[in-house]
Formats: C-alpha cells, structure tokens, sequence
C-alpha cells in the first residue's frame, strides 16, 4: 500500500491542495491515514481511487453534494463505473447534439428555434414564454428582446460558450474554496455582470436579485453548474463592500 501526502495525492489526481482540503471538510473524501506523530494525513490508493470516482461523476456534470449520495450507495467499484459510464454516454450524446445543432447554424447562420432548443436544452420555448409574461412590459425585457433580435448565430454561440465557461469557472472557484471578497471571487461576479450587461443594463442590486432567482429556481442548475447559492454569496460580498445592504435592494 502507498501513502500519500496531500501534494502528492493533488498531483496524482490532477487537482489542487485546496480542492482536496475542501473535499475534506464536506466529508466527500478524507486522507485515511495519519503518521505516526498525528502532524499529516495521508492518502492511500483506495482513497485516491475514490478521488478518481469523484473526478468521473464531475466530468459528468454530477454534482459534488449528489456525488456524495452515489458514493454511498451499495455495490462494488465494477457497480460504480457502470454508473459513471451511463452518466458520461449522456453527456457524449448532449454534447454530439450541440454539435449537430452548431453545424446547421454555420450552415445557413439562421438561428431557428430548433436550433436554441438543441443548444440551450428542450426547455429554451418555455422559458422565453414565461420571461415574456412575467417581464414583458419592463424596459428590460424590450432592451434583452432588442439585443436578441439583433444577435446573429455566432452571437448566440458565444452566449452559450460563455455561459458554460462561467459555470465551469463558479464550480471550480466554489470547490477550491475561493472566498467571498477574494479578488479572483470578485472577478467572477464581474464577469457575471458582462454576461447579464449583453442582454440589459445589471446594477449590482439587479445582479444580487439574478442570483437569489438562480438559487431558488431549479431549473437554473446548468446556468451556474450546482454552485447558484455560491454566486449570491459572491455578489452579495461584492455588494456589501461597496457599501450596499443586500437586505434591501430592490429592482432599479
């Protein structure tokens, strides 16, 4: 059996220390040894094995508090990565009909809406009907409805390219335990506020009520991978340290 140190472990698993220390402190994986003096904890090849487990449900789209509940379930590691490969033969086939709905689009550059449905899921219809009823007679609404109309299939492509981009950067930030505050965590909020800025003007109370939306609406979940309640606590930092009570903002 070999014993790893928690640099060792990162290097194996090609992760970071401090992705592992927060795996470590929501219980999803703990070093299974100590040294004899009780100064290190050490990984073995069965926690790196689980490490491995963990990285295959995240490639997969799995979320890192579900991960948890898959690990737990009974059955061998033969069990496991049947699970994992059903999961990643999904995602291959999601992401070949995001291909397909790319390639009619540089074919003709008309963005039909077929072609929003298979790159921005099956949902996109209903969506646009409900903003339009909730939000159709906002200044907001006619600014976002303005800016689509003039969005031709690239613009729609980089929309969607961006959106994962800022998805996978939120989740990763939140699994190495980025702080509030920090500046690669106020980074990220601004970046979430260019995004918003494409479609309408996003003042910081307006971004703060986005990302309370976004955690209290599941079907939010691939807009910020499972990391919505991570980015109120971001751009909630953000709003207090320039002097803005969270507490109190409304839609301005």
């Amino acid at each position: 059996m070999t014993d790893y140190t928690i640099g060792r472990a990162a290097e194996e698993l090609g992760v970071t220390a401090r992705t592992l220390r927060h795996w470590d402190e929501i219980g999803l994986l703990s070093p299974g040894w100590r040294t004899e003096t009780g100064d290190y904890r050490l990984y073995t090849d069965a926690d790196l094995d689980r490490g491995l487990d963990i990285l295959i449900y995240r490639r997969a789209g799995v979320p890192l508090r579900d991960i948890a509940v898959l690990l737990a379930e009974p059955g061998d590691r033969r069990d496991r990565l049947l699970t994992q490969r059903e999961l990643l033969v999904r995602r291959i086939g999601h992401l070949h009909r995001m291909v397909r709905a790319v390639d009619s689009i540089l074919e003709g550059d008309t963005v039909t809406m077929q072609d929003k449905k298979a790159i921005f899921g099956e949902h996109y219809p209903d969506w646009q009907a409900e903003a339009e009823e909730r939000w159709g007679d906002t200044g907001d609404w006619s600014h976002a409805r303005d800016s689509m109309k003039t969005m031709d299939a690239e613009g729609f492509r980089r929309v969607k390219a961006e959106t994962d981009a800022f998805a996978a950067a939120l989740v990763d930030a939140r699994d190495r335990g980025v702080a509030p505050g920090d500046s690669e965590a106020d980074a990220l909020v601004g970046r979430h506020a260019a995004m918003v800025d494409t479609f309408y003007p996003c003042t910081r109370a307006k971004q703060i009520l986005l990302a309370r939306m976004y955690a209290a609406d599941g079907r939010f979940v691939a807009y910020t991978g499972d990391a919505a309640d991570y980015l109120v606590e971001l751009v909630e930092a953000k709003a207090r340290a320039e002097g803005i009570d969270p507490d109190t903002v409304a839609w301005e």
